[in-house]
Protein backbone atom coordinates (compact mmCIF):
# COMPACT_ATOMS: atom_id res chain seq x y z
CA UNK A 1 0.00 0.00 0.00
CA UNK A 2 1.14 3.27 -1.24
CA UNK A 3 1.67 6.19 2.00
CA UNK A 4 -0.92 8.99 1.90
CA UNK A 5 0.69 11.93 0.82
CA UNK A 6 0.39 13.93 4.31
CA UNK A 7 1.77 10.58 6.13
CA UNK A 8 4.97 10.87 3.41
CA UNK A 9 5.16 14.84 3.38
CA UNK A 10 5.52 14.64 7.43
CA UNK A 11 7.74 11.84 7.47
CA UNK A 12 10.44 13.61 5.16
CA UNK A 13 12.48 16.13 6.96
CA UNK A 14 12.89 20.03 5.91
CA UNK A 15 9.18 19.68 4.20
CA UNK A 16 7.85 22.87 3.30
CA UNK A 17 4.73 24.81 4.03
CA UNK A 18 4.45 25.65 0.32
CA UNK A 19 4.65 21.73 -0.16
CA UNK A 20 1.71 21.37 2.37
CA UNK A 21 -0.34 23.51 0.70
CA UNK A 22 0.21 21.51 -2.59
CA UNK A 23 -1.32 18.72 -0.99
CA UNK A 24 -4.30 20.63 -0.30
CA UNK A 25 -7.57 21.35 -1.86
CA UNK A 26 -8.56 25.63 -2.14
CA UNK A 27 -11.49 25.07 -0.23
CA UNK A 28 -9.80 22.57 2.62
CA UNK A 29 -11.74 22.26 5.82
CA UNK A 30 -10.32 20.85 9.15
CA UNK A 31 -11.37 20.02 12.15
CA UNK A 32 -9.72 19.67 15.32
CA UNK A 33 -10.73 19.50 19.13
CA UNK A 34 -8.28 22.47 19.82
CA UNK A 35 -10.76 25.22 18.00
CA UNK A 36 -13.95 25.96 19.03
CA UNK A 37 -15.09 25.06 14.72
CA UNK A 38 -13.23 24.23 12.00
CA UNK A 39 -10.78 26.04 9.96
CA UNK A 40 -11.35 26.57 6.42
CA UNK A 41 -9.23 27.37 3.01
CA UNK A 42 -6.35 26.66 2.13
CA UNK A 43 -3.72 28.79 3.15
CA UNK A 44 -5.21 29.20 6.71
CA UNK A 45 -5.17 25.50 7.54
CA UNK A 46 -2.09 24.87 5.82
CA UNK A 47 0.18 27.17 8.24
CA UNK A 48 -2.07 25.50 11.09
CA UNK A 49 -1.08 21.80 10.14
CA UNK A 50 2.38 23.07 9.33
CA UNK A 51 2.30 24.74 12.59
CA UNK A 52 1.49 21.19 14.62
CA UNK A 53 4.76 19.66 13.17
CA UNK A 54 7.03 22.13 15.15
CA UNK A 55 5.31 21.66 18.30
CA UNK A 56 5.02 17.88 18.98
CA UNK A 57 7.28 14.89 18.07
CA UNK A 58 6.22 11.49 16.71
CA UNK A 59 5.43 9.54 13.97
CA UNK A 60 2.78 7.21 12.46
CA UNK A 61 1.88 3.60 13.55
CA UNK A 62 -1.01 3.02 11.31
CA UNK A 63 -2.68 3.59 8.13
CA UNK A 64 -5.92 2.88 6.78
CA UNK A 65 -7.23 3.38 3.05
CA UNK A 66 -10.51 3.08 1.48
CA UNK A 67 -11.52 4.26 -1.51
CA UNK A 68 -10.45 8.41 -1.12
CA UNK A 69 -10.36 7.96 3.06
CA UNK A 70 -7.55 7.70 4.77
CA UNK A 71 -7.19 7.26 8.23
CA UNK A 72 -3.86 7.59 10.25
CA UNK A 73 -3.09 7.08 13.68
CA UNK A 74 0.00 8.69 15.05
CA UNK A 75 1.88 8.50 18.11
CA UNK A 76 4.48 11.09 19.77
CA UNK A 77 5.10 13.61 22.58
CA UNK A 78 4.81 17.48 23.50
CA UNK A 79 6.69 18.34 26.62
CA UNK A 80 8.13 14.61 27.09
CA UNK A 81 4.00 13.67 27.57
CA UNK A 82 2.90 11.10 25.40
CA UNK A 83 0.16 12.09 22.71
CA UNK A 84 -1.82 9.58 20.21
CA UNK A 85 -3.84 10.91 17.10
CA UNK A 86 -6.54 9.42 15.17
CA UNK A 87 -7.35 11.17 11.59
CA UNK A 88 -9.49 11.04 9.19
CA UNK A 89 -8.22 12.68 5.59
CA UNK A 90 -10.98 13.03 2.60
CA UNK A 91 -9.26 13.71 -0.74
CA UNK A 92 -11.29 15.14 -3.53
CA UNK A 93 -11.32 13.18 -7.22
CA UNK A 94 -7.77 15.15 -8.04
CA UNK A 95 -6.06 13.15 -5.25
CA UNK A 96 -5.97 17.28 -2.44
CA UNK A 97 -7.21 17.06 0.91
CA UNK A 98 -10.66 18.17 0.89
CA UNK A 99 -11.64 17.33 4.45
CA UNK A 100 -9.08 16.57 7.78
CA UNK A 101 -10.69 15.48 10.90
CA UNK A 102 -7.83 14.75 14.52
CA UNK A 103 -8.51 13.39 17.38
CA UNK A 104 -6.27 13.28 20.31
CA UNK A 105 -5.72 11.60 23.58
CA UNK A 106 -5.24 12.05 26.45
CA UNK A 107 -6.91 15.13 27.03
CA UNK A 108 -4.13 16.96 29.59
CA UNK A 109 -1.74 16.29 27.27
CA UNK A 110 -4.25 18.15 24.72
CA UNK A 111 -4.64 21.01 26.48
CA UNK A 112 -0.49 21.03 26.30
CA UNK A 113 -0.61 20.65 22.94
CA UNK A 114 -3.54 23.43 22.13
CA UNK A 115 -1.36 25.83 24.55
CA UNK A 116 1.54 25.61 22.50
CA UNK A 117 -0.44 26.12 19.54
CA UNK A 118 -2.44 29.11 20.97
CA UNK A 119 1.10 30.71 21.58
CA UNK A 120 2.52 30.42 17.86
CA UNK A 121 -1.21 30.93 15.98
CA UNK A 122 -3.06 33.65 18.11
CA UNK A 123 -2.54 36.00 16.22
CA UNK A 124 -3.56 33.94 13.09
CA UNK A 125 -6.38 32.80 14.43
CA UNK A 126 -9.44 34.12 15.62
CA UNK A 127 -10.18 34.44 19.32
CA UNK A 128 -13.44 33.20 19.05
CA UNK A 129 -11.90 29.68 17.85
CA UNK A 130 -9.93 29.29 20.62
CA UNK A 131 -12.30 29.90 23.49
CA UNK A 132 -16.46 29.19 23.69
CA UNK A 133 -18.50 32.12 23.86
CA UNK A 134 -21.07 32.66 26.06
CA UNK A 135 -24.55 31.93 25.25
Amino acid sequence: MNKHPLRVFKETPGSTLQELKDLLAEDVVFSSPIFTREVKGKDLVAKVMFTSTTVREGHFTHEFKQDNDTVLIWEGKIDGHKLVSFELIVDDEQGKIKYRSVAFKPYPVVELFRDAMYEVLKDLIPEDMWHLQPQ
